[in-house]
C-alpha cells in the first residue's frame, strides 16, 4: 500500500456535488477549495507517538477486514457496525477510531475498483506505520511550529516542526485553515486548505497538446494567434538516465536484494525530486503567462487504457509520461490565481484537419498532411489547434473573445515551428534540463491579418 509521502503534495479539491469543470469553466462552484500538504521532517518520534502509529495501523486491518465481510461501503455503517468494539480494544484517542474508518475505505475503494476492472488484487493490508488526525484532534502553533499530537484522554506529545520561510509563508497566512494531519516515521505531513477564487473571464485561450517532451499549440485573442510551446525542461532526459541507473545498480547488486532495494529506492525519490522540480518551473511559467493575457488554458482530458499492441519499451515510457502530474499542477495554480482551466475529448486531434475537418484514418508523421485540402502543420501544433477549435465550439462566451481561423495559418507556417530553445540547436532539439530554465516559448506572431 502506497503511504502519504508517495502519493501527491497538491491537489484540487473536488467538492461533493461539484465538478473539476463545470459546464461554464470559469464559473467556479461555491465552497471549491484548494488544498496542499506541506511536509515536515522530523527525525525520530517518540516512543509513545510510535505505538499510536502501530495502533492506528492495527484499527485500519482491522476495519479493512470488518468492511469486506460485511460489504460496507459508508462510514455511517462503518461507525455503526465498528466503533463501539474498537473503541474498547484499543486505549487511544477516540477521534483517531473515525479516521482510521476513512483510511480503511480509501483503501477498499481502490480494491474494489480493480476487482470490478477484473485486474489481480490481493487482500489489502496496511504495513506502513502511520497516524492520520483531524484538524480538531491536534493543536499547532502556527508562529513557532509547536505541535501537540494527543495519544489518549489528556496526554499527548509534543514536536517542533522544522519551519522553513515556504512553510511560513503558508501558515501565517489567516486565509489558509489547516486540514488534516498525517504522521508516519520520520514525517509530518500538513494539509492546507483555501477557497479557490473565482475565475476571470478570459479574452484569449492558450491551447496545448501534451507531449512527451513539451505541451505545444497556440495562443488565440481576439484578432491574433501565435503559435507557443512549453518545453518540459528536459524532463523526459532526467528519466532516461535514471532508468539507467536503477538498471546499473540492479545488475550490480542482483545478490543482495536487500541492498538492492535500498538504492533503487533512494534513485526513484532522487528521479521524483528532480522531476516534480521541473514540472513545478514549467506549470508555475504557464500559469503565470495564461494570467498575464488574461487567457483560459485548455488541455486534454488524457487517460491510457491498457497496454495491448505496444511494445515493452513504450509501455514503459508511457508509464513514466508524467501527463497527469503536469496538468495536476496546472490546476491547482491556476485555480488559485483565477485562470480558468477546460477539458475537451482529445480523440483524433493529431488526425484531424482545422480547416476542413478532414480525418485521416492512416499513421501521421511528425507533419499533419491533409489528403483533402492540403492543409500541412507539424502534427503537435496540430492537435493544438484542434484542441482549440474543440474548446471554442463548446463554450459560447470564450468563442465571442477569441476569433480564430486556422486557415490564415496556412501561408504562414513554412520552416521550424517552434522556436531554437538554445543558440545553435535544432527545431527538434530538447533541452538536457541541467543548463535550461522552464518557460514559455513563443514565435512572433504568425497571423497578424486574421
Amino acid at each position: 500500500m502506497r503511504g502519504p509521502g508517495s502519493g501527491e503534495h497538491e491537489h484540487f479539491h473536488r467538492p461533493p456535488g461539484g465538478a473539476l469543470t463545470p459546464r461554464r469553466p470559469w464559473r467556479s462552484p461555491m465552497g471549491a477549495r484548494v488544498v496542499r500538504t506541506l511536509s515536515f521532517s522530523v527525525g525520530d518520534l517518540p516512543t509513545p507517538l510510535l505505538g499510536v502509529l502501530a495502533e492506528f495501523r492495527l484499527i485500519v486491518n482491522k476495519s479493512i477486514r470488518m468492511a469486506l465481510r460485511a460489504d460496507i461501503r459508508s462510514m455511517f455503517r462503518l461507525s455503526k457496525a465498528a466503533y463501539g468494539g474498537l473503541s474498547a480494544e484499543h486505549d487511544v484517542h477516540k477521534k483517531y477510531i473515525p479516521s482510521a474508518f476513512e483510511v480503511a475505505l480509501g483503501v477498499l475503494k481502490v480494491y474494489r475498483r480493480r476487482m470490478r476492472k477484473g485486474k489481480r488484487s490481493s487482500t489489502p493490508f496496511m504495513r506502513r506505520l502511520m497516524l492520520k488526525a483531524e484538524n480538531q484532534s491536534y493543536r499547532l502553533n502556527r508562529e513557532t511550529g509547536r505541535l501537540r499530537v494527543p495519544i489518549r484522554g489528556t496526554e499527548g506529545v509534543q514536536l517542533d516542526l522544522p519551519m522553513s520561510e515556504w512553510h511560513r509563508s503558508f501558515l501565517r497566512d489567516p486565509s489558509w485553515g489547516l486540514g488534516s494531519l498525517t504522521v508516519i516515521p520520520g514525517k509530518v505531513f500538513l494539509a492546507v486548505r483555501k477557497e479557490a477564487p473565482r475565475p476571470y473571464e478570459p479574452t484569449a485561450a492558450m491551447a496545448l497538446d501534451t507531449n512527451e517532451d513539451s505541451l505545444d499549440g497556440v495562443i488565440a485573442s481576439e484578432d491574433v494567434a501565435r503559435l507557443v510551446t512549453v518545453p518540459l525542461d528536459g524532463v523526459r532526459q532526467v528519466q532516461m538516465t535514471h532508468f539507467r541507473r536503477r538498471r546499473h545498480l540492479a545488475r550490480r547488486k542482483t545478490h543482495d536484494r536487500r541492498v538492492r532495494r535500498r538504492l533503487l529506492r533512494r534513485e526513484g525519490r532522487r528521479e521524483r525530486a528532480r522531476v516534480r522540480q521541473r514540472l513545478h518551473r514549467v506549470s508555475k511559467s504557464m500559469v503565470a503567462s495564461a494570467t498575464q493575457r488574461q487567457a483560459a488554458i485548455v488541455l486534454e482530458g488524457l487517460t491510457l487504457h491498457g497496454s495491448g499492441g505496444r511494445s515493452r519499451k513504450m509501455n514503459r515510457r508511457l508509464s513514466s509520461w508524467p501527463r497527469r502530474e503536469i496538468h495536476r499542477q496546472i490546476e491547482y495554480k491556476a485555480a488559485l490565481a483565477g485562470v480558468p482551466v477546460i477539458k475537451v475529448n482529445p480523440a483524433w486531434t493529431s488526425k484531424t484537419c482545422p480547416v476542413c475537418g478532414a480525418r485521416r484514418r492512416d499513421r501521421v508523421g511528425k507533419v499533419f498532411v491533409c489528403l483533402m485540402c492540403d492543409w500541412e502543420m507539424d502534427r503537435q501544433i496540430n492537435a493544438g489547434l484542434n484542441i482549440l477549435k474543440s474548446a471554442l465550439a463548446s463554450n459560447d462566451a470564450l468563442a465571442r473573445a477569441v476569433r480564430f481561423q486556422p486557415g490564415a495559418l496556412r501561408d504562414d507556417v513554412v520552416s521550424p515551428l517552434y522556436d531554437l530553445l538554445r543558440e545553435g540547436a535544432g527545431a527538434r532539439e530538447e533541452p538536457s534540463g541541467v543548463e535550461s530554465q522552464a518557460g514559455v516559448v513563443i514565435s512572433p506572431d504568425l497571423s497578424p491579418d486574421l
